[in-house]
């Protein structure tokens, strides 16, 4: 059964969300990237030797929790104090308060890759009163790339160029085949058409 369609995912998009474990007993919560693949199932790269790869390893359970907005990613990263935390229905990790979904995860798998560490969770619970907030960072960048390409007369245009490339990448790689990431192929193409 595939219970991730009903939080609206689009197959291979990178998603922000908190991804909160028990840390010796004490809540934490950090900002992550996941994304589907295939049912039932989310993926996330972490680094190797952070907190979260740590109390995942030890305890085996995780929850991605979907936040209502990126205050949330800031605060978990900055002020955690703000924070709060509940228990999970089906899994031993804690539950970050406010988000607008939630999906309670076992660990099926842990591979390392360079300095990064793919894991592969399995979903054992979901839950999500109404349409999840998915927050993706193609739009946002998309958006920034624009603005600067407007004012490419006004600066560097080489370091504005490095920008809107850089901005093309992470869009293609976090919403691949987009809208979003045609646009700034377009947007390339033309300012390179007028250089």
């Amino acid at each position: 059964m595939d219970r991730l369609h009903l939080l609206g995912l689009k197959k291979h998009w990178i998603y922000e969300v908190l991804v909160s474990t028990y840390c010796h007993g004490t809540p934490h919560a950090a900002p992550v990237g996941v994304w589907a693949e295939g049912p039932d199932e989310l993926h996330m790269d972490v680094y190797d030797g952070s907190r979260t790869l740590a109390t995942i390893r030890e305890g085996g359970d995780f929850v991605v929790n979907f936040p209502a907005g990126a205050e949330m990613l800031y605060a978990a990263q900055r002020a955690p104090e703000r924070l709060a935390f509940a228990a999970a229905r089906c899994v031993q990790a804690p539950i970050v308060a406010g988000c607008t979904a939630t999906v309670e995860l076992a660990t099926r798998s842990v591979t390392p890759d360079g300095d990064k560490v793919r894991i592969v969770g399995e979903v054992k619970h979901l839950h999500h009163a109404e349409a999840p907030r998915l927050i993706n960072r193609a739009e946002g960048l998309l958006l920034e790339s624009l603005v600067l390409a407007t004012r490419l007369e006004r600066g560097d245009r080489g370091a504005a160029l490095m920008t809107l490339t850089e901005n093309h990448r992470v869009v293609s790689k976090v919403a691949p085949g987009s809208v979003y990431a045609r646009a700034l192929t377009a947007l390339l193409q033309d300012l390179d058409a007028t250089s």
